[in-house]
């Protein structure tokens, strides 16, 4: 039998003057958290991923993430990372985004976040409306290429596109560079 561990998200904060539970915590704050949860430990390929199951509990609202162990301790090591660089570039795109998008709702409704697993000494990010975890800008670079070849098929009304065809790949240095 695969061993299993457990990855914890618990949010604390209020709705009004209430105090935020399972009782007062909308379907959609839930399916929110379900898809970010997978985005986070599966950023790849999701059909070759193990089961995944969930149970919702009070202190606040505790999400529970069971899964295999070996994607647990995975994950332990990118939360130590994130606290300690306290940033989120380092992760692919997939990841990233699902930690920007707890970050939104953290601001957004001033919710405090704790991520963790079960795992003994667990490392623990904390996203709240004082952290920031959204990926730098991407930094681009201006740069020209030439391509020579026929042109087989050109088109494409929303996403342009060209086909070449080309026999070698030739590379043309400026006459300004050394």
């Amino acid at each position: 039998m695969e061993k299993t561990g457990f990855i914890e998200i618990s949010i604390t904060g209020s709705k009004g003057n209430i105090e935020l539970s399972p009782d007062n915590y909308d379907i959609r704050e839930i399916i929110s958290i379900l898809e970010n949860a997978e985005k986070l430990l599966f950023s790849g390929e999701k059909q070759v991923r193990p089961i995944i199951s969930y149970k919702i509990e009070s202190g606040s609202v505790r999400h529970i993430f069971k899964t295999s162990i070996q994607y647990i301790i995975g994950f332990n090591a990118v939360v130590g990372q994130i606290n300690q660089v306290q940033h989120i570039d380092f992760l692919d795109s997939s990841t990233a985004k699902a930690f920007e998008s707890i970050q939104d709702v953290a601001t957004k409704q001033n919710y405090v976040f704790r991520i963790k697993t079960t795992l003994e000494n667990s490392n623990e990010v904390i996203i709240d409306s004082s952290t920031s975890f959204y990926r730098s800008e991407a930094i681009w670079a201006d740069a020209e290429f030439y391509f020579y070849g026929k042109i087989t098929n050109a088109g494409g009304k929303d996403k342009a596109n060209i086909h070449i065809l080309t026999e070698e790949i030739r590379y043309r240095k400026d006459s300004n560079e050394d």
